[in-house]
């Protein structure tokens, strides 16, 4: 997208002229994956940047899955089943992803979702969610989900989409990253990228305003409250180039601050509200239970929750309700903003601290913020607004961006430029690492004692995207420990093959062991890795070597000398001879021929100059020798390759299911709809009725009635599709000959006056052709034969015509139609070939015709011209004869081509 315009509408009309698909078959697609909602951007040819529409044509899609009779639900469904099944209903599940027993989002999950059921992984200590005999890990859960936006996202792209840039929390660590990249993979995506939702709002933002960018770094506060988190996010924005002679430069977006907090979000007011909503339950309703330990009341409690959130953003109060809340009871209270802002003063320090952290990683003041926007349902709240106000000092808010959308059109620009289908102009993109990378070693004292290193692997800035680290005190296989800022372990890495290496390469003292090379990587999504490893070892030359080369080293000095010397020798003597044959002339000229036969005899006879190849000096050499490396992780525990596979089945066999349940429910639906139509349809009066004859009417009623009975006796879940079409299949056939003589009957009335106005068209040329011809003297436009065989055509299409159509109009509907459309269709076609082939005829006449006057006017001027100058010429003058045209001379002489006369036998 090459964006050098301002305004939506300008930016659509250049991302239409400047997307270059290299491949047509191939889109983009971006996935805004926050806790409680999913938006999805798609890029394709033909269509720059959209929002895809869900199956409900919502923009957003909740982010929930939920689990019915072995069946999958999502989006709008599985959220209206979240209060009615919230056992098998799983949301919010980002929280909860890589995180370990123990972990207090644990806590504050069984807190908002008391009766969701789950369970710890006895080795990997991570969640897992019971249904029935199954067993699901988040990552396949949520590749569930993904793999669902991903259905959507080709079912309204009309193709495959599997390139995806998706959009995560910037305070995401290497095991959660790494989880959602899996999850990813077993949904059937190719991730591009993990892209901080701040960075994709913040690039939304500047490709739509890229000339604005200059030199001058301007800075945006992005502050987003989102369903379970806040962060806030501080961007600069430059132009920048990437080259040493500062030329070509590019709009650059880098983070420069970063505020947050895990926990604070939309979800946090709304549980506040759902337990106000308890309490004053409690007081008001008797029940012999209490409602907590009803699931599906606390379901539509949390509901109504968000619901009265939401409206109290825009009225000061409002009334949550709900009918038959528990035991039977209904629920009414009313609900006030004031309230609501008591239940959530405590939050003010924490709605606070994320601006107040960005501002102080970023080290700057209020004051130096350009912009400021605001993100996320969570700012909508009246209260949440005025402490923002309050810390920003009233400075303006903008609303520039549509908020809702900002992220997944920024990672959709993104996906574009990561995918190989579309070229785009550069918006160079610099994330900050949160959790700066280090990595723990050992190395040697001076002593000889091996002591513990530990050194940054990739800080906050990463500029490339890889680093080599050389471990030179290791003679042996080894481990080196990779962990964040706070020392926690992330992985452990293992070295084998080092012994071997050395043993194999460092063979004398001319062989230098130089330690083990180590390439890490950290790629666009954050995830840091070890691509190899290898034993360096540098062999010097030789003693012999160093020798050898010195002495040809001497030689060929020593010939060098002896060439420059040969060289001025020969330039010396030339010279003489040159001033020689100067002084004595002509005679001198002889000699010198003379001297150059004998020279040339000399040089024939002279052997050619050895020439000598300059010695190379001898350098010394390095030798990689690839380790084997094993990187382990140790922060969690990865599904490896077998539960992937594993994961990846779970997909496949759910989605044939529900592939093979669309195909029942579609092929009984046909056939039990096909039933009731047909029973209507027959009844007398009804106009299908009258093309049916009494045999056909009895038989079809007869087979109506035995799969009435079989839908009402027989028919179950475990009937099979099959089934279901062998039985439509019968009954079309039954109704096959009553179909067809009610299309006939539609059919023909509309070919029929296709065919009519062949013949009013047929009739007009024919009569001006019969006219054309008796004026036309010598060669004739049409011949005898073509004027018979149209006549002949038009006097027996007339009479099949009205034979037929008598005794179509005379027969009953339910009798076999005299004539059909295609009969009637194939007559109209036949007209209407003869009649092309003499218009065309008589165009290509027509201009010959109109050649050969415009021919015979140009001679006749030119000849007009020619006695005007003769009778000004001189009386004396001869006249000039004009030459006889050549015997060759088509010009002149060839007559025109006949056209090959029409043969009666062609029709």
């Amino acid at each position: 997208m090459k964006l050098l315009i301002f305004g939506p509408c300008g930016l659509l009309a250049a991302l239409c002229c400047f997307y270059q698909p290299t491949d047509a078959a191939l889109a983009a697609m971006s996935i805004d994956l926050g806790s409680q909602f999913i938006k999805i951007g798609l890029v394709k040819p033909g269509v720059p940047m959209d929002i895809v529409l869900n199956k409900e044509s919502r923009r957003k899609t909740p982010n929930v899955i939920s689990f019915k009779n072995d069946e999958r639900f999502f989006a709008e469904a599985a959220a209206a089943m979240s209060s009615s099944h919230p056992q098998s209903s799983y949301n919010f599940l980002l929280s909860l992803i890589a995180r370990k027993e123990g972990d207090d989002a644990f806590t504050a999950y069984k807190k908002t979702f008391p009766f969701t059921a789950f369970e710890f992984d006895e080795v990997k200590k991570t969640v897992i969610f019971p249904y029935k005999e199954e067993k699901y890990n988040v990552e396949t859960l949520l590749a569930m989900i993904l793999w669902n936006a991903k259905k959507v996202t080709e079912a309204y792209a009309d193709q495959t989409v599997k390139d995806v840039v998706i959009t995560v929390p910037i305070f995401l660590n290497q095991a959660e990253r790494r989880a959602i990249a899996t999850a990813a993979e077993i949904a059937g995506l190719n991730l591009l990228q993990l892209l901080n939702d701040g960075s994709a709002a913040a690039l939304n933002y500047g490709v739509f305003r890229r000339k604005e960018i200059t030199e001058k770094p301007m800075h945006m506060l992005i502050y987003d409250m989102g369903a379970v988190k806040t962060t806030a996010t501080i961007v600069q924005y430059v132009l920048e180039s990437t080259r040493k002679d500062g030329k070509d430069k590019q709009p650059t977006l880098r983070t420069v601050g970063v505020g947050y907090d895990k926990t604070l979000g939309g979800l946090e007011i709304t549980n506040r509200v759902r337990d106000h909503l308890e309490r004053v339950f409690r007081d008001t309703v008797s029940t012999s239970k209490d409602i907590t330990t009803n699931a599906r009341a606390i379901g539509k409690l949390h509901k109504e929750a968000e619901r009265v959130k939401q409206v109290l953003s825009a009225n000061t109060e409002t009334y949550a309700q709900v009918e038959s809340l528990f035991e039977e009871q209904n629920f009414r209270a009313k609900v006030t903003r004031d309230e609501l802002e008591k239940m959530i003063e405590d939050l003010e320090p924490r709605i606070a601290a994320p601006i107040l952290d960005a501002l102080g990683m970023s080290q700057l003041k209020v004051e130096d913020v350009d912009l400021i926007v605001l993100m996320g349902a969570g700012t909508r709240v009246p209260k949440v607004k005025e402490i923002l106000k309050s810390i920003l000092k009233d400075k303006e808010i903008s609303n520039f961006l549509n908020t809702d959308e900002a992220i997944a059109m920024g990672a959709v620009y993104q996906a574009a430029h990561l995918s190989k289908s579309f070229k785009v102009l550069p918006f160079n993109i610099h994330e900050k690492i949160l959790y700066p990378v280090f990595v723990n070693f050992q190395t040697k004292t001076e002593e000889g004692r091996m002591k513990p290193i530990r050194k940054s692997l990739f800080g906050e800035n990463y500029p490339v995207p890889n680093r080599v680290m050389h471990f030179a005190s290791y003679s042996d296989d080894f481990k080196i420990e990779i962990q964040d800022t706070d020392k926690n372990p992330l992985s452990e890495i293992e070295f084998t093959g080092v012994k071997d290496a050395i043993e194999k390469e460092v063979t004398d003292e001319n062989s230098i062991l130089k330690g083990v090379k180590t390439t890490f990587s950290i790629d666009l999504s954050g995830i840091v890795s070890v691509e190899k490893a290898s034993v360096v070892v540098e062999k010097i030359p030789t003693t012999e070597e160093t020798e050898k080369y010195e002495i040809e080293k001497k030689e060929f000095e020593e010939w060098e000398k002896e060439q420059e010397e040969l060289k001025k020798k020969e330039k010396a003597e030339k010279k003489e001879k040159e001033e020689k044959n100067k002084a004595e002339g002509e005679k001198a000229d002889d000699e010198e021929k003379e001297d150059e036969s004998e020279k040339k005899t000399e040089d024939v006879e002279k052997p050619a100059p050895v020439k000598k190849t300059k010695p190379v000096e001898p350098k010394p050499k390095k030798i990689n020798v690839a380790l084997t490396v094993k990187e382990t992780k140790t922060d969690n525990v990865d599904l490896n390759k077998e539960e992937v596979a594993t994961a990846k089945k779970t997909l496949s066999d759910f989605e044939q299911k529900e592939q093979e349940k669309h195909d029942r429910e579609e092929a009984m639906n046909l056939l039990e709809g096909l039933l009731y139509d047909l029973a209507v349809r027959l009844e007398d009066g009804e106009e299908y009725a009258e093309y049916v004859t009494e045999d056909e009417k009895k038989a079809i009623l007869e087979e109506v009635s035995i799969l009435k009975l079989w839908f009402e006796d027989d028919v179950s879940l475990d009937t099979k599709k099959e089934e279901f079409d062998e039985r439509r299949k019968k009954l079309e056939e039954l109704t096959a000959k009553p179909n067809s003589r009610k299309q006939e009957h539609i059919d023909v009335p509309k070919v029929a006056e296709v065919l009519e106005d062949n013949f009013n068209r047929s009739m007009t040329f024919h009569g001006m052709a019969l006219n054309l011809t008796q004026h036309e003297e010598g060669n004739k436009t049409f011949t005898d034969t073509e004027l018979e065989v149209l006549t002949k055509l038009i006097e027996t299409t007339t009479e099949w015509w009205n034979e037929k159509k008598k005794l179509f109009d005379k027969q009953a509907k339910n009798e076999e139609p005299a004539v059909k459309a295609s009969e009637i269709a194939e007559k109209a076609r036949d007209l209407e070939r003869e009649v092309r082939y003499l218009v065309n005829k008589l165009k290509i006449a027509s201009s010959k015709k109109t050649k050969e006057e415009k021919k015979k006017a140009k001679k006749e001027k030119k000849d007009a011209e020619e006695a005007k100058t003769d009778e000004g010429a001189n009386v004396d003058a001869p006249d000039a004869e004009t030459p006889p045209p050549a015997e060759n001379d088509e010009s002149t002489t060839a007559e025109p081509k006949k056209e090959a006369e029409h043969d009666a036998s062609e029709l």
